[in-house]
This record gives structure tokens, sequence and C-alpha cells, in this order.
């Protein structure tokens, strides 16, 4: 696996990044075993009520009213809700890219709550990020295209040069996110 290198161009397309989504959560499909997760359960229950209250994400960066770096800061809450632990979960998001494979596809990436995570806005949380490893590697339509990502969520940590995560599926089967 080559390490995806190509942060900058990464960072110039994000540039046009949408404004925080909410997801939908749809119920799981007839016959599934996986569980739909919505990204505040995430949060230990105790925390649910402020992040809920919280107010909503920027639509955009102006990158010349900020200190240098202060744009990819990243708050360090790795406090997780153990009762997620082992459980098989579904999840829409947005996949960060962190390697892809000699004939780029993604190897492991970052899924995220909305476009733009990790790269020019500031990281969610790691509480709020899932590392994931796809059973196989796949071609990323695009950094704007939703995906639900099916697996076992564990609690485990990863930390890259694109941010941290406090959980982390792995054997994933991500699929382009429909209604």
């Amino acid at each position: 696996m080559k390490q995806f290198r190509g942060a900058g161009l990464l960072c110039m397309t994000l540039l046009a990044i949408a404004g925080g989504q909410a997801w939908a959560v749809q119920g799981a499909s007839a016959g599934s075993k996986a569980q739909d997760t919505q990204w505040l359960e995430l949060l230990p229950e105790n925390e649910r009520a402020a992040a809920a209250g919280a107010p909503a994400l920027p639509s955009s960066h102006n990158f010349l009213d900020e200190a240098p770096g202060q744009a990819l800061a990243q708050s360090q809450a790795f406090v997780v809700n153990e009762a997620l632990a082992g459980r098989l979960i579904r999840m829409p998001g947005y996949v960060v890219p962190i390697n892809l494979d000699d004939k780029g596809r993604v190897t492991e990436f970052f899924l995220v709550p909305y476009y733009g995570a990790c790269i020019h806005m500031p990281p969610p949380p790691p509480n709020q990020v899932v590392y994931v490893v796809p059973a196989q590697p796949f071609t990323l339509k695009s950094l704007t295209t939703p995906y639900w990502v099916t697996g076992q969520m564990k609690i485990g940590s990863k930390t890259t040069r694109l941010g941290a995560a406090a959980y982390t599926v792995t054997g994933a089967s991500p699929e382009i996110y429909k209604n």
C-alpha cells in the first residue's frame, strides 16, 4: 500500500465544503442484523444532550482570519460509548482516505459525519471519527459522496496526520448512501 499523498490536492478539493449535515438514519433493511447507528450515539450518554445543543458547523472556513495551523486543530475527546463495542453497525458518513493501493483504491479511511472533516475544518473529536478498514479495497466515487459503512464496531484509537479516531471498524463493507 502506498500512503495517500494527495493531501494538498485533497485540501484544495475540499475548499468547497458543504455545511454540517445532519443524517436522518433510516431503519435497517429487512433481514439485516446490523443496527443503524447515528453519530450522536458514539458519544457517552452523559455528553449527548450538550452535543445536541451545540451550534451548527460553519459552512466555510476563512483561513485568512485564523492563526497558522488553527484550522486543523482537533479536540482530543477520546471518551467513548462502551455499549457500542462489538456491535454490528451500519453508519452513514463521508470517506477521508488514509491509504490507497497501487490501483488507487481505498484500503483505509476515516468515516466522518460531514464533508470536509479532517482537512480544512477542524476534524471532529476522535469520538466522532471511525477508522475503517474495508474487507476489500474500493474505488471512491467522490469525496463529496456519502457512504454507508457496515461492520463490527470496536473501541480502539488510530491517529494519522489527518486526525484521530476513537472507534475502529474492520472488515467493513462500504456502499454509496441511498435513502
